[in-house]
């Protein structure tokens, strides 16, 4: 059993089996429709990926290749997740913010946030730089994509990522909250951001102007304060095609060949469970330690840094692929289910699934109910990375750990660092005004 089996299987059947992923997908958008907050929300990809999951699995049955154990724990996982995200909505939650609004908009002057948002952009570029002269232009790489290209240069990924999204929710922040024009600097930032991320070669990139808009000004929409953004019908249908012209440009297919790819890749989501829900393959996986897997993304680099011995958990993906392949380059999300079965067995995965929903349930509904009026920037941008994030406990924990920890490090440094130099300006700039 593999992908080519898989591809094979689903060309030959086509109709068929597209049909049952469409049932797959309405079923699961119906399930949790009162869940995800919109077309713009996270989680409503990650309600996708799960279709692919479920559609992945129920290949597997219909082909009479999947062992029960596996059947019944990915059953039980997704209803204890569903049950956790629900029963999430119901427990009282911590407001940040209250009601009064402290938001200060200098009118004059440089503040405190214009020089954090300058050492942002600063660490970006810089970061930038480093990437192309290191990894190059991903878009133009035939042989690599957005993924298996940062193989050994992971680090500098982390710091791409993390700072393009601080930039991006920094700016939206400054325009939206302190009502503030951008700067010529910041307007030349703002082509640099959408000059990597064209030629980032990723397929979903380009909506992160779009979801990182809807998540920095849900909590107003949601109490009131503010209207929602409204998608036109060819809005919608440019960011849908965007994924299919990526294909277009990396591989020099034709637009319905590019088209049948992106099918075959939403269908095939779940490829954890079509390569792992074998025995042998579930054998073969290295890490047998839940606490090292979900822990050392972050943590455990800056101990191993500073000189402690830690051995890197080896992602289960890459483990699944490697199994098949012999190659260690990349491979695919763990997803909660697998890493549930893998690390806790049939009941103890079930637990696990219900705690990832109520965790993920819980920060969304603290979200909804925060009053960034009422918070200095710090604290929103910490929430927003946090809300941001969160839905990847559900995808693979290894994946949340490693971009939560580098985005909210580097907001945080790059916070100490601005309040640091305004508080020398603002001693210099006095110092001046004496002489």
């Amino acid at each position: 059993m593999g992908n080519e089996f898989f591809v094979r299987a689903i060309l030959d059947n086509w109709l068929y089996y597209g049909a049952v992923y469409a049932g797959f997908l309405c079923l699961y958008l119906f399930l949790y429709r009162k869940i995800y907050w919109g077309i713009l929300d996270p989680l409503l990809l990650t309600v996708i990926n799960l279709t692919g999951g479920a559609f992945c699995v129920y290949f597997l049955y219909s082909d009479e290749t999947l062992k029960p154990i596996y059947g019944w724990s990915f059953v039980g996982t997704e209803i204890a997740l569903f049950l956790g995200l629900t029963i999430a909505a119901y427990i009282p939650v911590v407001k940040l913010g209250g009601n009064t609004n402290k938001v200060e908009i200098p009118t004059q002057g440089i503040s405190e946030f214009d020089v954090f948002l300058f050492v942002l952009c600063i660490a970006y570029v810089l970061v930038e730089v480093i990437n192309l002269k290191t990894v190059g232009i991903v878009l133009l790489n035939k042989e690599e994509n957005h993924v298996s290209v940062y193989g050994g240069h992971g680090i500098i990924r982390a710091f791409v990522t993390s700072y393009r999204t601080l930039v991006i929710m920094s700016l939206y922040y400054k325009v939206i909250y302190l009502k503030k024009r951008f700067s010529l600097f910041e307007i030349f930032i703002c082509g640099v951001l959408l000059l990597d991320i064209v030629t980032s070669g990723s397929k979903s990139a380009i909506i992160v102007f779009f979801v990182t808009y809807f998540l920095i000004t849900y909590p107003m929409v949601i109490q009131g304060r503010m209207s929602t953004i409204k998608l036109s019908l060819p809005l919608i249908i440019v960011l849908l095609s965007f994924p299919v012209a990526i294909v277009m440009i990396s591989v020099g297919a034709d637009a319905s060949s590019a088209i049948q790819q992106v099918g075959l890749r939403l269908m095939s989501s779940g490829d954890i469970f079509l390569l792992g829900y074998y025995d042998d393959v579930m054998d073969s996986i290295q890490e047998s330690s839940f606490f090292k897997y979900a822990f050392y993304p972050g943590w455990g680099t800056i101990l191993k840094n500073l000189g402690f011995e830690i051995i890197p958990p080896e992602p289960i993906g890459v483990d699944v692929f490697a199994f098949y392949s012999g190659r260690r380059t990349s491979g695919a999300n763990g997803r909660y289910n697998y890493l549930a079965y893998h690390f806790f067995g049939l009941w103890g995965g079930i637990i696990y699934a219900l705690i990832i929903g109520l965790l993920v349930g819980y920060l969304r509904s603290m979200y909804k109910s925060l009053n960034p009026l009422n918070m200095n920037y710090y604290s929103f941008l910490f929430m927003v990375v946090l809300i941001s994030c969160s839905t990847r406990l559900i995808d693979d924990i290894l994946l949340f750990g490693n971009t939560s920890f580098w985005a909210l490090l580097f907001l945080t440094v790059s916070y100490v660092v601005a309040k640091i130099l305004y508080m020398v300006l603002q001693v210099v700039t006095r110092t001046k005004s004496y002489a």
